[in-house]
C-alpha cells in the first residue's frame, strides 16, 4: 500500500505540475500588433490591426486609404479604408456612422423587390427588415458590430440593390461568385473624398514619417544639369514618399551610376526630415557623349529594395 500510494502520489504531483503549466500558457499575454501593409501599401495602424484582423478584414473593410490621423471633424484618432472608418474612443475601437452619412446624400429612395420566402428579420428599434442574403452576410459579419441596426429597406440606385445600415452600405453583386455576391459598399473612400481629403493632404501628409514598418515608397529623382560639361558637378536630388504622399525621413539610398561598360555604387547617406537627399557626385570620368544612367534605390532595415528610380543626363565637352 505504501509503494501505491508513492506511486500515487508523484502522479498528483506531476498532473498538478501540468495544469499549472498549461494555465500558465492559456494566461500568458497576447502578442503585440503589428502594422500590417494592404494592397494600396498603406499599412494599417498598430492601434487597428488586430480589430480589422478579427472581424473580416479585407472582406469588410478594404484596404486603408490613409495612415492613421487625429481628424478634423471629432479630433479622434482616425483610419481610413475603402469600406469604413476606423476610430478610437479612448482605447476602444469604433466605427463612424458613414450609412448615415450616405444615406442623407441619396435624393431619392427607390425601394427593391426582394426574394420572395427569404429568411428576414425585423429590427425593432429602427423599425426596418435584413432578409436573404444580405442577411446572411449580416450574420457572417458579425453585422450589429460592424454595420449597426438597419436604417432603410432595399433599394434601387442605378444597377444596384442596398441597403444601408447605420455604419455602411450592402451591395448586391449578382456577377460575382456566390460567395462574393454581397459587398461592403466603398464609403470610406467617397467620404474621405468629399469630407476629409483636402485636411489629410494639407496637414498630415506634410508631417514625415519615420521608415520602420513601411514596405513599399515612391522615389522621384532628378539632376541638376541635364547635360553635363566637362569640369562641372552633377547634383542629384531624391526625394521620398509613402504611396500616400508623406516624406520619409532617415531612410537610406544608394546610387548605381552607368555608362558604357562601366558600373559604380555610390552611398547617398538618409533622407532628412522632408524625405529629402541632396547629393553631390564625385567626377565620373565619362567621356564626352556618354550617356550616363543613374539608378537610386531605397532600403528598409532589412536591406531589401523597398523603392527605386532610374534619371539620365548626358556628358559634354
Amino acid at each position: 500500500m505504501q509503494m501505491a500510494s508513492g506511486k500515487w502520489a508523484k502522479l498528483i504531483i506531476h498532473q498538478a505540475s501540468f495544469i499549472i503549466l498549461f494555465l500558465s500558457a492559456c494566461t500568458a499575454a497576447p502578442p503585440i500588433a503589428t502594422r500590417t501593409a494592404t494592397d494600396t501599401g498603406i499599412p494599417i495602424g498598430v492601434e487597428f490591426v488586430a480589430f480589422y484582423e478579427a472581424h473580416g478584414g479585407e472582406r469588410v473593410f478594404g484596404d486603408a486609404i490613409t495612415e492613421g490621423f487625429e481628424a478634423a471633424d471629432d479630433g479622434r484618432f482616425t483610419q481610413y479604408f475603402q469600406n469604413m472608418r476606423l476610430e478610437l474612443d479612448g482605447d476602444a475601437v469604433v466605427i463612424y456612422p458613414l450609412g448615415k452619412w450616405a444615406l442623407e446624400g441619396v435624393n431619392e429612395l427607390i425601394p427593391a423587390p426582394v426574394p420572395a420566402n427569404s429568411a428576414d428579420r425585423l429590427f425593432p428599434e429602427t423599425g426596418f427588415t435584413v432578409q436573404d442574403e444580405f442577411l446572411s452576410f449580416y450574420d457572417e459579419f458579425n453585422g450589429p458590430l460592424l454595420l449597426g441596426a438597419p436604417i432603410s429597406t432595399q433599394l434601387n440606385e442605378g444597377d444596384l440593390r442596398v441597403q444601408y445600415f447605420e455604419n455602411g452600405r450592402l451591395e448586391w453583386r449578382p456577377e460575382l461568385p456566390i460567395e462574393q455576391r454581397i459587398q461592403v459598399g466603398r464609403l470610406g473612400q467617397a467620404h474621405f473624398d468629399n469630407e476629409m481629403a483636402f485636411y489629410y493632404r494639407k496637414h498630415q501628409l506634410a508631417q514625415p514619417v519615420p521608415f520602420a514598418g513601411i514596405e513599399r515608397v515612391d522615389v522621384f529623382t532628378s539632376v541638376e544639369a541635364a547635360v553635363l560639361y566637362a569640369g562641372d558637378e552633377q547634383t542629384l536630388y531624391v526625394t521620398v514618399l509613402t504611396p500616400e504622399g508623406r516624406p520619409v525621413s532617415g531612410i537610406s539610398a544608394n546610387v548605381t551610376v552607368a555608362f558604357g561598360d562601366n558600373v559604380a555604387a555610390i552611398s547617398l547617406g538618409q533622407t532628412d526630415a522632408e524625405g529629402r537627399i541632396v547629393a553631390s557626385l564625385p567626377d565620373l570620368n565619362a567621356p564626352p557623349g556618354e550617356q550616363v544612367q543613374l539608378t537610386t534605390a531605397v532600403y528598409a532595415s532589412n536591406g531589401e529594395i523597398i523603392g527605386s528610380d532610374v534619371v539620365t543626363f548626358k556628358t559634354w565637352w
